[in-house]
């Protein structure tokens, strides 16, 4: 009799661990997986971007307040390691107890990149602004673009801060700014331009220039033109070789690094020989002779 109540005692107890546990394991429910590639289209990368789009409502709305850096620059990727997301919820004891973390995410920024398109807009606008007779024959095809540039998606908000125009070869180029992506290096455009009227080295406008002077503005372009390094050791780079006469294109290597408007030495990949040229863009160089 003591035998079989002692069997019923430990059936019961086994019963009610396996009850009372597998309750317990219920009500907190499953560990949410994070994601193992993501991409953001802000500046911050927060925890709630790696949730999956099913995640709970409740839980999203705590990991929005958790940030774990900076985001990748446009068109590029940043891995985050395991240990590091864990660092950054020190703590968040409630929130880990309820995610699985993989041993590295993935993330990349959400971008396009600029086209050719646009960029016609905004000179043919910027043209029409200044009265200059180009902007009605100026064709889509004239239009070429020296560097890739990346922003992030939509309107991208073109503006041209500088035209410069070369009376014997017929050409302008074109200084444009992404207004809407400040971090954006300026680019050069070029394009083939009929018509008399020469085109000095102009600003466009009292307009433009009010809206180059706000605050901000003007400080992070400069900034961006003395600081970001355009060209480097390394980073094969292209030579646009022009005259009143002629022009050609080269490959070249940079023998030192460069920002906007630097003269650097190059060398010419072909021939080795070795120039000094003017950067004016994006692994892009300018030498007139």
């Amino acid at each position: 009799m003591r035998f079989q109540m002692r069997k019923i005692f430990a059936r019961a107890a086994i019963a009610a661990v396996m009850f009372y546990g597998t309750r317990a394991q219920a009500v907190r429910g499953p560990r949410i997986e994070l994601l193992r590639a993501v991409q953001v289209n802000s500046e911050r990368v927060l925890l709630s971007d790696l949730l999956p789009q099913n995640g709970p409502g409740s839980l999203r709305t705590r990991a929005t307040e958790i940030s774990l850096g900076a985001a990748p620059q446009l068109g590029s990727t940043r891995t985050l390691e395991g240990p590091v997301l864990l660092s950054h919820m020190s703590d968040s004891e409630d929130i880990l107890s309820e995610i699985a973390i993989p041993d590295r995410i993935v993330v990349s920024r959400e971008s396009r990149a600029i086209t050719v398109p646009e960029v016609f807009e905004a000179i043919r606008k910027a043209l029409e602004r200044s009265g200059i007779r180009a902007a009605g024959t100026l064709q889509l095809q004239d239009i070429l673009l020296q560097s890739q540039v990346f922003v992030s998606p939509g309107d991208a908000g073109l503006q041209v801060m500088r035209m410069d125009f070369d009376a014997g070869l017929r050409r302008a180029r074109f200084l444009l700014w992404p207004s809407r992506n400040p971090r954006v290096v300026p680019f050069f455009a070029t394009a083939r331009l009929d018509g008399d009227s020469p085109l000095a080295e102009i600003h466009l406008g009292a307009d433009r220039e009010r809206s180059m002077n706000r605050p901000g503005i003007s400080s992070t372009l400069k900034a961006l033109a003395t600081q970001q390094f355009l060209v480097a050791p390394g980073e094969r780079a292209t030579l646009h070789l022009l005259s009143n006469t002629l022009q050609m294109y080269a490959d070249v290597d940079p023998l030192e690094r460069g920002t906007l408007g630097q003269d650097v030495r190059v060398r010419v990949l072909d021939t080795g020989k070795i120039f000094k040229a003017k950067v004016d863009g994006r692994a892009h160089l300018e030498l007139k002779f």
